[in-house]
């Protein structure tokens, strides 16, 4: 038993079983980042736009500080891009590219450990069955022999010799077993060992994130409080225009609404106000986020 364990565990486990998986982990891991390097080129035209919009809201008199707000988010999220870039850097080399060259590694190195480990065991087994043939020859010579006593020595030589092998090979069985179940539980913790680098970085990532957030939405919300009213240059404005086209009746509406009304100058409200819904979003599930 433990001499077909030793050359499973060896041999099917390790090169037939976990190394396939491993390499299959691989693959996904590369189909993951890139994956994830598409996000960053669809978030790069989503900010991009943002920005668009930024620029139309800068240059309206009513929604100035709302283009200076899109223009901290998309540079936030900017930011925040390029911390995933880094940490995608580090994703593959502290993890995928270590993994693939250790599987480069271990299959050549698994072969010869097996190769080596079966031809020292073969020679233990052939010595134990010289040592039997040489008994079972030596035990009929005695039975035919008049006088068997002399053979008495031999045999018992024999024995010890047959006895000091098998001993050999027992221990070649039990270190060989024992390096085996070595060879398979370094490999996971190696295994292990990388994930956990790389769940650091991603923990990094995300707190760093978060952060960024935190510290700029209570601005953006606040800048998006009051879609209904006018900062006071846009209410200068509305004013010079109404007295110089000599529009009574703008006035009359500038008197008595105190602008209450949703103004057509107010460019860059909606778009800020579901933007910091959205910001609130991706900070409460920012650790299942990706």
């Amino acid at each position: 038993y433990p001499t077909v364990r030793t050359e499973w565990l060896d041999r099917l486990v390790i090169l037939e079983q976990f190394n396939p998986s491993l390499k299959n982990f691989v693959t996904m891991g590369k189909q993951y980042e890139k994956a994830l390097t598409g996000v960053t080129l669809a978030a790069k035209g989503y900010f991009d736009a943002l920005v668009k919009l930024g620029e139309l809201a800068s240059d309206s008199q009513g929604s100035k500080e709302l283009g200076d707000t899109l223009f901290q988010m998309a540079e936030v999220h900017r930011q925040i891009q390029v911390q995933l870039e880094d940490m995608l850097k580090l994703f593959h080399s502290e993890l995928l590219s270590q993994l693939e060259h250790k599987l480069d590694l271990d299959i050549k190195y698994l072969t010869a450990t097996l190769k080596k480990y079966q031809a020292e065991r073969r020679s233990k087994s052939d010595s134990i069955e010289r040592c039997q043939s040489e008994l079972k020859k030596l035990r009929r010579k005695s039975q035919s022999s008049k006088h068997p006593q002399k053979y008495g020595d031999r045999e018992m030589q024999i024995v010890e010799l047959m006895s000091r092998h098998q001993g050999e090979l027992d221990q070649l069985v039990a270190v060989g077993y024992r390096s085996a179940l070595t060879e398979e539980r370094r490999r996971y913790c190696f295994l292990v060992d990388r994930q956990c680098a790389v769940t650091k970085h991603f923990t990094n990532y995300h707190s760093k994130v978060k952060e960024l957030l935190s510290q700029k939405l209570s601005a953006w919300q606040s800048s998006c409080s009051q879609p209904t009213k006018l900062p006071e240059r846009a209410l200068n404005l509305v004013r010079q225009t109404a007295a110089s086209s000599g529009n009574s009746g703008i006035a009359d509406v500038l008197r008595t609404s105190k602008l209450s009304t949703t103004s057509p100058l107010e460019l860059g409200g909606p778009q800020v106000s579901t933007h910091c819904t959205f910001v609130k979003m991706l900070i409460k599930c920012w650790p299942w986020c990706p």
